[in-house]
C-alpha cells in the first residue's frame, strides 16, 4: 500500500473518526438531544454542505456535474437509500448512547454480512472462500460480544443498565442490516449508473432530512408521539449545546473521508483505516474491556484481512 502525505493524512482522519465517533456522540450528542433533530442537522445541513464542496473542489468536472443535475434523476437514484440511511442514522445515534464505543464498533461490522448477502442476491456476485471465512468470523464475534455475560451480571449491573445495553445491541444490529440493504443499492447506483459519489452523498443527506421532517410533522400533528411531539413541547434544538455539532460534523464528513482514502489507497487502505480506528477504540475504552471484547478485536482484524485478500487476488472490490 503506497501513498503520499495527503493519502496518509486522509487515512489518519479515517482512523480518528472511526475510533472517536461513538465517544463523541455519547458525550456531545447525548440522549438529551432529540435524535431526529440531530440527524436532520447532520444530514440535511452538514452533509449537503460538505458533499457539494467536495463536488466542486475534489472533482475536475464539478461545475458540469452541478449544471447537469436533475431532480427527477436525483430522486430515482438517491430516494430509496436516503430513507434507509435516515432510519439507520436514527438507530445509530440512539445506540451509541446505550453501549460503549468498542462494543459498537465491533457489532457495527455485522453490516458487512448483510451487504455480502444482498450483493449476492441482487448483484449476483459469488462468494469466495476467503469472504465466506471472513463473514463466519464476523458472525462469531457478533455473537461473542452481544452475549457477553459480564455485561449482564445482575450483581454489578442494574436492570436499567442491562435493558439499555440490550436495546443498544439490538439497534446496532438492526442498523447494520439496514446499512447492508442501503449500501447494496448505493453500490449499484454508483457503479452501474456511474453516479458521482460526492454528489450522491449530498443528495442522500438532503432526502434523508426531508424524510425525517415528514416523520416529525406526522408525529407532531397526527400521532402526537415521539420526537415530533417533543419538539412541539420544547424546541427543535432542545438538548443541544455548543459542542453538539462536533459529532454531527464528524459523521457528516465521514463518507468524504472514506472516499478520499479509497481513492488514494484503495479498499485495502480503507480497511487499514477502519482497523486502526478499532484499535484506537480499544485503547479509549480500556477500562471496560472484557476477555470477549479483547478476543473480538484480533478476530475482526483477521476477518478484514480475509475480506480484502480477494482484492489482491484480482477480484473487483466495492466500498461497503
Amino acid at each position: 500500500m503506497e501513498g503520499g502525505f495527503e493519502a496518509w493524512g486522509w487515512l489518519s482522519l479515517l482512523a480518528l473518526q472511526s475510533g472517536f465517533q461513538p465517544l463523541m456522540t455519547s458525550t456531545f450528542a447525548s440522549s438529551m438531544v432529540i435524535s431526529s433533530a440531530a440527524v436532520i442537522v447532520q444530514e440535511g445541513v452538514l452533509k449537503v454542505i460538505f458533499g457539494m464542496q467536495a463536488v466542486l473542489f475534489f472533482t475536475k468536472s464539478g461545475g458540469e456535474i452541478v449544471r447537469n443535475w436533475s431532480l427527477k434523476k436525483s430522486i430515482a437514484t438517491a430516494g430509496i437509500p436516503a430513507m434507509l440511511y435516515a432510519v439507520q442514522n436514527l438507530l445509530t445515534i440512539i445506540a451509541m448512547n446505550k453501549i460503549d464505543g468498542l462494543t459498537y464498533n465491533i457489532l457495527n461490522q455485522s453490516k458487512l454480512i448483510w451487504n455480502a448477502v444482498f450483493v449476492y442476491i441482487f448483484l449476483e456476485e459469488k462468494f469466495r472462500p476467503a469472504q465466506i471465512a471472513s463473514l463466519g468470523i464476523i458472525i462469531f464475534t457478533t455473537l461473542l460480544v452481544s452475549t457477553d455475560p459480564t455485561k449482564f451480571d445482575e450483581q454489578t449491573t442494574t436492570d436499567d443498565e442491562i435493558q439499555s445495553r440490550l436495546v443498544g445491541i439490538g439497534l446496532t444490529l438492526v442498523a447494520g442490516a439496514i446499512s447492508g440493504v442501503a449500501s447494496t443499492v448505493m453500490q449499484y447506483n454508483l457503479q452501474r449508473l456511474e453516479r458521482n459519489s460526492y454528489l450522491m452523498s449530498a443528495e442522500l443527506g438532503f432526502f434523508s432530512a426531508c424524510f425525517l421532517i415528514l416523520k416529525l410533522l406526522c408525529e407532531a400533528y397526527v400521532l402526537g408521539i415521539g420526537d415530533g411531539q417533543r419538539i412541539l413541547n420544547s424546541s427543535f434544538f432542545d438538548g443541544f449545546d455548543r459542542y453538539t455539532v462536533l459529532p454531527l460534523m464528524s459523521t457528516a464528513c465521514g463518507g468524504i473521508v472514506v472516499g478520499k482514502v479509497t481513492y488514494h489507497l484503495g479498499g485495502v487502505g480503507k480497511a487499514y483505516g477502519l482497523l486502526a480506528g478499532l484499535v484506537l477504540s480499544l485503547l479509549i475504552h480500556a477500562d471496560t474491556i472484557t476477555w470477549r471484547l479483547l478476543t473480538a478485536v484480533p478476530l475482526i482484524i483477521l476477518a478484514f484481512w480475509l475480506k480484502f485478500a480477494r482484492a489482491s487476488s484480482g477480484s473487483k472490490q466495492h466500498d461497503d
